[in-house]
């Protein structure tokens, strides 16, 4: 009986042990200075191969686990949102909105769909949220929805 005693003991003690010795992911602060931009951040999204973009104001920030880089807006404007969906990143703005796309080094390229679709813009009109439903990407601002079909590219 004794014998059982000490080995349930034993056995609630390990237990208690391996319990407690899980691990937690670990936990980033970044702060301006560790991804050279402002201190501003309005959206963030996370693309398959688990880059992070971040709409910041300086530009598009992406972060591949161990650098930072930042692609400044087109329009020198503050980004306003940022989605990503397939193998593009899209990104929202002041009387802009578009694509950045990565070239055969790795480096991102916008390309402007409010150019392209030649958008009239209301006043002071900025992109807040992108939203992606099937084949479409939707822009938001204050006041209307921009729809915008992938497959038409």
């Amino acid at each position: 009986m004794k014998i059982l005693n000490c080995l349930v003991c034993i056995l609630v003690f390990w237990l208690s042990l391996s319990i407690q010795a899980q691990e937690r992911p670990p936990i980033n602060i970044f702060n301006p200075e560790d991804y050279g931009a402002d201190s501003q951040n309005c959206s963030i999204s996370q693309s398959e191969d688990r880059h992070i973009y971040v709409a910041n104001n300086k530009g598009l920030l992406e972060y591949n686990g161990s650098k930072w880089n930042l692609y400044h807006s087109p329009n020198e404007t503050i980004l306003r949102c940022v989605k990503v969906v397939d193998s593009l990143i899209y990104t929202g703005s002041y009387h802009q909105f578009g694509f950045w796309k990565k070239d055969d080094f790795g480096v991102l390229n916008y390309t402007s769909l409010s150019k392209e679709l030649n958008i009239e813009f209301i006043v002071d009109e900025e992109f807040w949220n992108i939203h992606s439903l099937e084949n479409w990407v939707l822009f938001q601002s204050l006041n209307r929805i921009i729809i915008y079909d992938t497959l038409k590219q």
